[in-house]
């Protein structure tokens, strides 16, 4: 099963575990929709944020421009602060227009 089937998948998924004799192990479904509009209403409080980047490059990317934010503002939480100020600004429509530069 792909980690992006429906449910329907994981609905056959869990027949074939069924029919392994795995019916009574711990299991959970997720529903990336519905966990993405946990994390906005984000009732638990939470404040750390994890992601996983598609390349190392990628990751050392990040991780210089986050730095570089930080070492120029000297408070993570401002230099935080402002980067999502800046994420808040671009508009729907640039975003589209970037990601179809990215994938041409």
């Amino acid at each position: 099963m792909s980690e992006r089937a429906d449910v329907f998948a994981a609905m056959e998924h869990c027949k074939f575990l069924i029919s392994k004799g795995r019916g009574s192990e711990s299991a959970k479904l997720i529903l990336p929709k519905l966990e993405a509009q946990k994390r906005k209403a984000n009732k638990e409080g939470k404040t750390r944020l994890v992601k996983d980047l598609h390349n190392a490059q990628a990751y050392a990317d990040w991780h210089k421009e986050f730095d570089r934010y930080v070492t120029i503002c000297v408070d993570p939480n401002i230099a935080y602060a402002l980067m999502l100020r800046l994420l808040q600004q671009l508009p729907d429509s640039s975003i589209k227009r970037l990601a179809q530069d990215e994938t041409a």
